[in-house]
């Protein structure tokens, strides 16, 4: 008597053919929770957030404040990194990829009523440029010989690098020292005073403006209100600055002729409100000559009359910032590591921030690759680098010693998405031409058991975009224009799940694990609508049988009792969808009107309007497949057994199961009395 049981549900192996697969393997495994190895639905999706944002969402963030929810979104490929400063209790972070890098906290990100973040300032501090001019005067103690230097410092406590030093001076010990042509800090915005088409070249414009101080390449202003050469109002990338003529040069392709005025702003502006300045003077010790401090003035004092004696300056900080730079302004990824050391990269160049600084960036603490690098990620202490060709890791405590901890891997896994990296607790995870591989305790290609190359490549993993929950690897992909997603877990065999899908953006918080996905301009907490399950299906492997014989009987264990908390949830659920759409209809907001979305915000016929989730409280149908063809249908209402029709016998049968609840097993035999030898 012929039986067998299927237990331990598990997903979809696709290199394996469907009759090699093991018996709880599966051909089609899609919107499966088969994390306890029993069948389970997924939740579906639940929405926290509609942002104001023209495009699809790319990048999103998460804050909160005394229970005030606030979501930061780009149209772009953002990275975020929260300030590993302890107690930030202003929620400061950083990020790049919109524009030069950027800095924030809450009240900056979220004031007004968004979009969201309304206001950042530039990542670091731009250091003055003019060095002191000093004059020392009466005094009739021995001559000394000085030297001054002095930096900004933001309402932050972020330190510049020093100015230009003065020119070392000799006057008396206790002589009045008068420090003058001290910059004031950089301005924000200002006036244009000229502007030449095709200069230095055709398709470039060369902008004359009233001061470029703080200005960088790769940095965006706004330009605004310029007659003539209107072309010109709008936000621009810097392409080359030249202090010494105050010109700038943007890419722009124009017929016009500028006429008069225009104004100049930073999109992203320096953090001057209180900013101050610390002034250091050169003071020689036994450890030798260094710059010590002496006093804190306004940022715009110009000016400062030195009387401290060498007592008092030898007690004064020594200058901390001479090699604290900027980061440069084309820098991406950034990244913190458990150390509490910044991260980036631009071409084949990994850049450190000084630890818990995430605004100074030494050159010194510079790696220098010998392929371009197209993601980095963190596990622990350890940077990974994935770059078009072999990747490598970096390794160190403090970011001067990290230099000897670059190891290459010789292996040319190369990365092919950005987005598609994600960083678990045992390394970075990655689509390679090869599989997913992951960097770490262990370097491994993990899904090498699930697909062939050649299957791994009809995923599209250049589409990838990923992140990582619960050690598990959440990524979308589009094939043939439609967006699907698809679940790996490292830790468990064959747990390669499809979900029916379409995302723009995946993140997952840090701070709370929980997993957020966009999808049609909206944020969703995905699996958070415990009201509303996604109907999975799941398709057997082929079970052979010689010789051909017919199944008559099958049994299929499940849970068809949903508690009242569950009901209650799915009634809420879909109480709220209509809700919501009533609303719309009644203050006339379904955005329905033939001009009234833009171009390709809807399908064609599209609205604003929700769909309203299915109201299934329990659904399960069984099929039966015998030698290709469909066989039997059951809607299965309970775990009692069922018989199966006859009259045809097949050396071959495959099991589709679809609904919506839990399924511990399923057992098919011969004989009604033969599935208690299963």
């Amino acid at each position: 008597m012929t039986a067998f049981r299927i237990a331990g549900f598990s997903g979809l192996v696709p290199r394996l053919a469907k009759q090699l697969l093991a018996p709880n393997q599966a051909q089609v495994a899609t919107n499966c929770n088969l994390i306890s190895g029993d069948l389970r639905p997924r939740n579906g999706p639940l929405h926290v957030f509609s942002p104001v944002i023209g495009n699809d969402i790319k990048s999103l963030f998460h804050m909160e404040r005394d229970g005030n929810e606030k979501w930061l979104a780009w149209d772009k490929d953002v990275d975020v990194a929260r300030s590993p400063i302890a107690a930030n209790i202003s929620e400061r972070f950083y990020y790049t990829g919109d524009g030069e890098p950027r800095t924030s906290d809450y009240e900056t990100a979220t004031a007004g009523i968004g979009p969201y973040p309304s206001g950042c300032y530039v990542l670091g501090v731009t250091p003055p440029v003019t060095k002191p001019t000093v004059t020392p005067s009466g005094g009739v103690e021995a001559d000394v010989t000085r030297s001054y230097v002095y930096t900004f410092v933001t309402q932050w406590g972020e330190e510049s690098a020093p100015s230009p030093a003065s020119i070392a001076t000799t006057g008396k010990a206790d002589a009045a020292w008068m420090l003058s042509n001290l910059d004031i800090a950089p301005p924000n915005s200002g006036n244009i005073s000229a502007a030449i088409k095709d200069t230095p070249s055709a398709g470039y414009v060369q902008v004359t403006l009233d001061s470029v101080f703080g200005l960088r390449a790769g940095e965006t202003v706004t330009f605004a209100a310029v007659a003539g050469m209107t072309d010109l109002n709008g936000t621009f990338t810097l392409v080359s600055v030249d202090s010494a003529t105050r010109k700038i040069v943007v890419s722009l392709s124009t017929m016009q002729a500028y006429t008069a005025a225009g104004t100049w702003t930073r999109v992203a502006p320096h953090n001057t409100l209180g900013m101050s300045k610390r002034i250091y003077r050169t003071l020689t010790t036994s450890s030798g000559t260094e710059y010590h401090y002496i006093v804190t003035i306004g940022a715009i004092t110009t000016a400062y009359n030195d009387t401290v004696p060498d007592i008092g300056a030898a007690l004064g900080e020594v200058l901390p910032s001479a090699s604290w730079n900027m980061p440069p302004a084309d820098m991406k990824g950034i990244v913190v590591l458990a150390n509490g050391i910044a991260a980036g990269f631009t071409g084949n160049e990994v850049y450190f921030s000084e630890p818990f600084k995430p605004y100074a960036w030494p050159a010194a603490y510079r790696q220098t690759y010998d392929q371009d690098i197209v993601a980095i990620g963190i596990a622990g202490t350890t940077l990974v680098g994935m770059t078009k060709g072999c990747p490598f890791t970096i390794t160190g405590v403090e970011p001067v010693t990290m230099g000897g901890g670059m190891e290459k891997l010789g292996v040319a896994w190369p990365c092919m998405a950005k987005r598609g990296v994600a960083s678990f607790a045992f390394g970075v995870g990655y689509p390679a031409p090869q599989g997913m591989v992951i960097i770490g305790a262990g370097n491994d290609i993990v899904t090498k058991d699930l697909f062939t190359q050649k299957e791994w490549a009809e995923l599209n993993p250049e589409t990838f975009i990923a992140a990582s929950a619960d050690n598990r690897y959440y990524a979308g992909y589009t094939v043939d224009e439609s967006s699907l997603m698809f679940v790996i877990d490292k830790g468990e065999s064959a747990s390669f799940v499809k979900v029916n899908q379409r995302i723009t953006a995946i993140w997952a918080d840090p701070q709370t694990g929980r997993l957020y996905v966009a999808a049609d301009k909206k944020i969703y907490q995905w699996e958070g609508n415990a009201g509303t399950k996604l109907s999975y299906e799941w398709k057997s492997k082929k079970f052979i049988t010689v010789p051909p014989i017919n199944y008559g009987a099958a049994k299929v264990d499940a849970d068809f009792d949903m508690s009242e908390a569950e009901i209650g949830a799915a009634l809420s659920a879909y109480d709220a969808a209509i809700a919501g759409n009533q609303a719309l209809v009644s203050a006339d907001a379904m955005n329905d009107a033939l001009a009234d979305p833009c171009l390709g915000e809807y399908e064609l016929g599209g609205d604003e309007m929700r769909p309203n989730p299915p109201l299934t409280i329990n659904s399960l149908q069984f099929q039966l497949w015998a030698d290709g063809a469909l066989k039997f249908t059951n809607q299965v209402g309970n775990s009692r057994a069922f018989r199966l029709p006859g009259g045809y016998k097949a050396d071959n049968v495959e099991i589709v199961l679809s609904g919506n609840v839990k399924v511990t097993g399923i057992v098919l035999a011969e004989t009604m009395a033969g599935l208690k030898q299963a």
